[in-house]
């Protein structure tokens, strides 16, 4: 079972309690296997971090995460997360290729792959199966300005960094559209995850709807101009 979380803005603890308490009354005695976090942790681990967060002075809140940080709390669920607009960038920047930024929960990178693996067996005991599920993620968000561009941030940020820290790079892309084009038999993706909406998500899905709660949407929409072009 995989549960999916959009935003976080450090909440952890009531997004764990939340995943506790769908699985007790919906799957039980079945467990959720994996949490995708799909950007905006906010992986704060101290007061230290906050320069580095792209927000403004007033929702600047320590959140939940640095309980995790130093092991005071362990995720109770399996948590693979990407990076969004709203991070600590100086830490998840030291994992650009991919990381544990605490026990129990894992940073995709700025990119990257990971190969899950579940064994299910009998309760007899007399079989076992294995299945296996590919995960992709690009962290960040889409700026023309700086796709094409490599790396150049480095902490403490200026103000121009602190915003182009997370902008995706078209390197990125690149390497996750390689993986998406393997030739049989090696494995494709199976899931992909992005902070970023892809460009013309808003006809994979109810769009009167979506209008109806977003009109302010209804010219990026009718232009195709909804969305991350490099997702």
């Amino acid at each position: 079972t995989v549960a999916v979380q959009g935003c976080s803005h450090g909440e952890l603890d009531s997004i764990y309690d939340a995943l506790e308490s769908y699985r007790a009354q919906k799957l039980a005695p079945k467990n959720i296997d994996v949490l995708l976090c799909c950007g905006d942790v906010q992986t704060l681990r101290n007061e230290g971090d906050f320069p580095s967060l792209n927000v403004p002075p007033k929702y600047k809140a320590m959140g939940d995460f640095h309980a995790y940080y130093s092991g005071r709390k362990v995720a109770p669920v399996l948590t693979i997360m990407i990076g969004g607009n709203h991070e600590s960038s100086n830490y998840l920047q030291e994992l650009s290729y991919g990381g544990w930024v605490a026990p129990n929960i894992y940073y995709m990178g700025a990119a990257g792959v990971v190969n899950l693996c579940k064994r299910t067996t009998a309760t007899d005991g007399s079989s076992s199966a294995v299945s296996a599920l590919r995960i992709a993620g690009i962290s960040g968000i889409y700026n023309s300005r700086h796709y094409e561009l490599g790396r150049f941030e480095t902490p403490p940020y200026d103000q121009g960094e602190l915003r182009s820290v997370y902008h995706t790079r078209q390197a990125d892309v690149k390497r996750m559209q390689a993986l998406g084009a393997s030739p049989a038999p090696r494995r494709g993706i199976d899931v992909m995850i992005s902070h970023d909406w892809p460009r013309g998500i808003a006809y994979h899905g109810n769009t009167s709807q979506l209008l109806q709660r977003k009109p302010f949407f209804r010219q990026e929409i009718e232009a195709n101009e909804l969305g991350s072009p490099a997702n």
